[in-house]
């Protein structure tokens, strides 16, 4: 059962299946890690994702005082579905969860798909964003034009698939069935065509169990997240990035497959105030193994206890 959360009645329950109430009615599920009192850091998940992606990190957040707030956007989990035209307008349900939580200032946690969302956010909320950290980022595809090197499937799926709602949608439909119905099967093609490293980490029973239940999650209630995310970011961001005003800090994995390095490194260097750090050897999921690493950054970042 999901809880009701608002500005004037917060909940101290159940952490996992919190629902926040937005003024037009529109729900936003989100869950909490960590340290219930401890510094605040909202944590946007992947594509397909859900609040449950940083599970994981609890152990670990709550050894460093941090408080991760893990929102799900339009159409996962327990958010309802919400049309968006934007990158920016997806922000407002960020800055509705700071607001009801009481949030004056925060860091800002994006996961691959999640990463164009969490830019949007600290664009419109620079003056609360004390750093935005992004990890395997989805840079802007669009935005680089043929400049950006991409592999076929990448061409395919980013530029092909993306903008085509019924290719996208029969590809996350038949995702969600075999969630579904086999998802030892769904999980198995996680594993093709990413690095040895990679496969090492999801081979571990604790970041494939957190995956599976991720998905499942994402997926439970239809497409309409991923296919947003999709088209979102896919098109032209209208992002002005050369004034972006917060610290940010990017991890790429050197051998990544997933989503195109080369726009994750023009990304860097399109933010004005970007720390790269490249991690070698490793591939898409290699945070899964190594929470720590950013948890330490974003911990750092609000300066000594």
């Amino acid at each position: 059962m999901d809880t009701i959360v608002t500005a004037d009645r917060p909940d101290t329950g159940d952490r996992l299946s919190r629902v926040h109430r937005l003024a037009s009615g529109r729900h936003v599920g989100y869950a909490e890690f960590g340290d219930p009192d401890g510094l605040p850091v909202i944590a946007l998940h992947g594509t397909p994702g859900s609040r449950f992606m940083f599970a994981l990190t609890d152990a670990g957040a709550r050894a460093r005082g941090l408080r991760l707030i893990a929102p799900e956007r339009p159409g996962y989990g327990l958010s309802d579905a919400h049309h968006v035209d934007t990158l920016a307008e997806t922000a407002g349900d960020v800055k509705a969860i700071a607001d009801a939580l009481g949030l004056e200032r925060f860091a800002l946690v994006g996961v691959s798909g999640g990463e164009p969302h969490a830019v949007a956010a600290a664009a419109l909320l620079k003056d609360r964003v004390l750093q935005l950290a992004l990890i395997g980022p989805v840079g802007p595809i669009a935005d680089c034009g043929e400049h950006i090197r991409m592999s076929q499937l990448h061409h395919f799926l980013f530029a092909r698939m993306a903008p085509s709602h019924h290719a996208a949608g029969a590809f996350f439909a038949g995702l969600r069935m075999l969630v579904d119905w086999a998802p030892g099967v769904a999980y198995q093609l996680l594993t093709q065509r990413v690095t040895a490293t990679d496969c090492d980490v999801l081979a571990r029973p604790e970041v494939k169990a957190n995956l599976q239940a991720t998905i499942r999650e994402a997926l439970r209630t239809g497409v309409e997240g991923p296919l947003q995310d999709l088209r979102l970011y896919c098109a032209p961001w209208n992002l002005d990035l050369a004034e972006f005003d917060v610290p940010a800090l990017i991890w790429q994995g050197s051998d990544g497959t997933i989503v195109p390095a080369d726009a994750a490194y023009r990304l860097a260097g399109a933010l004005p105030h970007c720390r790269l750090e490249v991690i070698e050897g490793a591939g898409h999921y290699w945070v899964f193994a190594k929470f720590g690493l950013v948890l330490d950054a974003v911990r750092a970042a609000w300066g000594e206890p």
